[in-house]
């Protein structure tokens, strides 16, 4: 009997469905698929004629079936006389695709003249190096000839000086290295604050953090350090994004949408952000650095 009354739903009672039974508000929905809420409720409502035209109902019911783990090109297929018709069949992957670009739509070639102007500050900044590198040779050249009019007293005190400062300089390299070693063997650790499934604590991590952020499914990300978003968009199935952390970063803070279908990595390790093994898709990790 249920196989029945889902046969016969609507495609918006379907949508809903599937989002309710995922736990998912439209304010949640709107923030993973980044399509503005009053299109995701004309949707649920079938009230396509309140999109911004055709190929565009299409294209946010695919993304709306696919967050909510529903076959977006079946459901198409299924719906196909309830949707209006467009030209092409192409249905794209993500939002942002599909705004289009008024500006590259209205550009034009580039003249020669426009282009020799574009390259002109590049030409003017690298005469000016090429001109700075030729002041350092002459005055190099001048330096090295005085240097070899001195008197052999003055070459054999130089030579007892340079042997001095390359003893020290010896046992500054032999330091660093000893230094060096040393901070090698401290191992990154990435440990929960206490019982906490929601803040963590990074040590022993490099000057400038690589995070990799890996998807599933499609899932939206954002990341914010020290207070600033650094990055935030929305992964395609089996989607990945790279980012660097800047030096001074101390918080950074990752919002998921779709958690459960989303892995970290920080500097090539693994970053277990959900080791109680929850199952909200919507999650906020902070994550603490020292």
């Amino acid at each position: 009997m249920s196989e029945n009354n889902e046969e016969t739903k609507t495609i918006g009672a379907r949508l809903k469905a599937a989002r309710t039974a995922k736990g998912l508000t439209i304010d949640d929905l709107q923030q993973i698929t980044k399509i503005q809420k009053r299109y995701l409720i004309a949707i649920e409502d079938e009230q396509f004629d309140k999109l911004p035209g055709d190929f565009y109902v299409r294209a946010f019911v695919k993304q709306y079936a696919e967050t909510v783990d529903l076959d977006g090109n079946a459901l198409l297929e299924e719906y196909r006389d309830q949707l209006p018709s467009v030209h092409t069949e192409t249905i794209v992957e993500n939002v942002d695709e599909v705004q289009p670009t008024r500006v590259a739509s209205r550009e034009q070639p580039a003249s020669p003249a426009s282009r020799v102007r574009n390259y002109l500050p590049t030409i003017i900044v690298t005469a000016i190096v090429v001109l700075i590198l030729l002041f350092i040779w002459f005055m190099a050249v001048r330096t090295h000839a005085g240097s070899s009019s001195s008197t052999s007293a003055d070459s054999s005190s130089v030579q007892v000086s340079s042997s001095k400062k390359q003893s020290s300089s010896s046992k500054a390299s032999s330091s660093a290295k000893s230094s060096s070693k040393a901070s090698s063997a401290k191992e990154q650790t990435i440990k929960a604050n206490g019982s906490s499934d929601t803040a963590y604590t990074l040590t022993n991590g490099a000057d400038k953090n690589k995070v990799v952020i890996k998807s599933t499914k499609a899932a939206w990300t954002s990341v914010t350090t020290n207070g600033t978003q650094t990055w935030q968009g929305t992964l395609k199935a089996d989607g990945s994004h790279t980012l660097t952390l800047p030096s001074n970063a101390t918080t950074v803070k990752f919002q998921f949408g779709n958690a459960t279908a989303t892995t970290v990595t920080i500097n090539g390790k693994a970053f277990n952000f959900n080791p109680k093994n929850s199952t909200s898709q919507v999650r906020t990790i902070t994550l603490t650095i020292k």
